[in-house]
């Protein structure tokens, strides 16, 4: 019955995609199916993954091999686009770095909805998880409504981290600080962020954090830690960043206290309007390759490399040559010894 509706899928998609006449087909799930139609490939790259994890190395090793016939790649940060190069050993020049965007209009700043100074609202919107830091937020709160007993702390999302908050306020009566507003609906998100001074993000990988965009929108300033592609996200003005523990996570929100007042939140949505829209990520789209002379002596970490003329990448994809199905084959199997001959050799000289 599966393999019944895989292939009805398939033939609905081909059909689509000869019925538009599609040149590039521009996603994850369809791309090795585009390829064996002979169309265009380009594949957006948004996660960073480990080289310990038992998990992350089968992701790693399965993703090797999907997007080894890949005509290009775009990775949301230069953090991204390193983590990828390095665990699946693909051309770096195959990729490009074009960041997430934003429609601002739906997220702007509404000062009367927050409380009136001294007091000050925290918020933290995420999925209850260990890698987005629950962890950590859990010894923060204690110590900071401790110390502030004017801030409130307002929580948004779900997850399995849920439990450890919930026994944080019982443990030390923080009903009054501490709010947990379970599952937040994406067109509720801008209400919650409204009501709030600043934004805080404990995230232990990211490659870049869309979360903080919105907060900074809204007119939050934003406290985060400085890990994966994050520092690439927002200006310095705009976020404090702090290292992945709790004594550093107080610390930086000592500095937002002192910073907060002074914060035109405004200002800090019309900054985001201008350097995060969807029309920029679209131009960026069809214009980010570097040039295919100048890109060969310039090393991939050389600051030179971003600053260089651009092509059109969907164009320059479009001018690339067919694989043959023998080609790719062969592709496949030169990745490494899971498919080549030389375990066959190495195992032959073992015995």
């Amino acid at each position: 019955m599966a393999c019944d509706i895989c292939l009805q899928i398939f033939q609905d998609l081909k059909n689509i995609l000869y019925r538009e006449k599609v040149d590039i087909v521009h996603g994850h799930q369809f791309i090795l199916h585009a390829k064996s139609l002979g169309l265009k490939t380009i594949y957006t790259d948004h996660s960073l993954y480990s080289f310990s994890d038992k998990g992350c190395i089968h992701v790693n090793k399965l993703l090797k091999y999907c997007i080894n016939d890949v005509d290009h790649i775009i990775c949301v940060s230069h953090t991204n686009r390193e983590n990828l190069v390095l665990r699946t050993e693909i051309n770096p020049y195959k990729t490009s770095v074009i960041g997430n965007a934003l429609d601002t209009k739906k997220f702007i700043p509404c000062i009367n909805k927050r409380p009136k100074y001294p007091r000050i609202n925290i918020i933290v919107i995420s999925r209850l998880t260990y890698r987005k830091g629950i962890d950590l937020i859990v010894k923060v709160i204690p110590l900071i409504c401790k110390k502030y007993p004017f801030i409130k702390f307002i929580i948004g999302g779900n997850g399995p981290k849920r439990v450890l908050l919930e026994e944080m306020r019982e443990k030390y009566h923080l009903h009054n600080s501490v709010v947990l507003l379970g599952k937040v609906k994406q067109n509720k998100v801008k209400n919650v962020l409204q009501t709030g001074h600043i934004f805080l993000n404990a995230s232990l990988t990211e490659a870049f954090c869309i979360a903080i965009i919105e907060a900074a929108s809204c007119g939050l300033l934003v406290i985060s830690t400085d890990v994966g592609g994050i520092s690439e996200v927002l200006p310095h003005d705009m976020m404090i960043l702090s290292k992945p523990n709790h004594i550093d996570l107080c610390k930086a929100v000592d500095i937002a206290l002192d910073m907060v007042k002074g914060v035109d939140s405004n200002a800090f949505h019309e900054r985001l309007t201008k350097m995060y829209s969807w029309e920029k990520v679209a131009d960026k789209t069809k214009i980010f390759k570097l040039v295919s002379l100048l890109k060969c002596f310039i090393p991939l970490h050389s600051s030179l490399i971003y600053a260089l003329p651009q092509e059109k990448v969907y164009m320059d994809v479009l001018s690339y040559a067919n694989n043959t199905i023998l080609s790719r084959i062969r592709k496949i199997y030169n990745i490494n010894t899971v498919f080549s001959k030389k375990r066959k050799g190495a195992e032959g000289e073992t015995h």
